[in-house]
């Protein structure tokens, strides 16, 4: 599915115990606007779609729809629905008007999603749809680029299946060599409409991940709750049960 802007199937990645996560069981990537219809067919006989998981707000869902995959549940979960501030478009971060604003902004923007009551019910919506998964289902979640309120979302996956964070990390970071070409393509565009320099720098920085915004979740989660574990448990209400829940079913020798 390389036409699918920033997709990847968190399959293969090994746990602290040397389990692999389940191939075609959590499938990342961006919105699905552009889907066609061969692609969305593929998505079903190949990848067993059950569920997708959208994190956009809803005026970026009514803006740009995903394209409809058979008999696949679609649920749309606001992550930023409560968090304001700047915003968090590409227009938004265009306005911030320099990479050094920018950068501030998205480490700030991860602290502010880890910490915001709505923010945290989506994440655990997210699990409940998650846990009520058909068997040999998988699952598809997005925002609009793939990035962020995804990278958080995958990284609380991992988490649950006592994946290291080295290899969390690396899987975050990927978002970068993924949305290569299509970062180029949108900064072209915004240069040939006369974006200025300091802005298009900006604009760069909006398009990529940095391994400083994760460590900002993980400090946040650190400074808040002392540990991962305590976050899942309190601000995510995902017991022990459901963890191993997860784990015996989306894990593999």
């Amino acid at each position: 599915m390389q036409s699918i802007t920033n997709f990847r199937d968190l399959g293969g990645i090994k746990n602290k115990a040397g389990k692999a996560v389940k191939p075609r069981s959590f499938l990342r990537s961006g919105e699905l606007s552009k889907l066609s219809q061969e692609q969305s067919l593929q998505l079903k006989k190949s990848f067993h779609l059950g569920k997708i998981i959208d994190f956009r707000s809803t005026k970026e869902a009514k803006e740009r729809p995903d394209a409809a995959v058979p008999e696949t549940k679609y649920v749309q979960i606001d992550i930023l629905e409560n968090i304001h501030d700047e915003g968090a478009s590409i227009e938004d971060f265009i306005q911030l008007g320099s990479p050094e604003r920018a950068h501030e902004y998205m480490a700030k923007l991860y602290g502010e999603i880890t910490l915001d009551s709505v923010a945290q019910k989506g994440y655990r919506d997210f699990f409940e749809e998650i846990l009520t998964l058909d068997d040999d289902s998988s699952l598809l979640f997005h925002c609009f680029a793939g990035k962020d309120r995804t990278g958080i979302g995958a990284a609380l996956i991992l988490e649950t299946l006592a994946v290291p964070k080295p290899a969390i990390y690396t899987d975050y970071l990927l978002t970068n060599q993924l949305r290569q070409q299509e970062n180029q393509a949108l900064l072209q565009q915004a240069k040939a409409a006369g974006l200025q320099a300091e802005h298009l720098q900006a604009l760069a920085v909006a398009l990529d991940v940095d391994s400083s915004y994760l460590d900002a979740f993980y400090q946040t989660v650190n400074d808040h709750y002392g540990s991962v574990d305590k976050y899942l448990t309190d601000a995510l209400q995902l017991d022990q049960d459901s963890r191993q829940m997860l784990q015996h079913r989306f894990l593999t020798e």
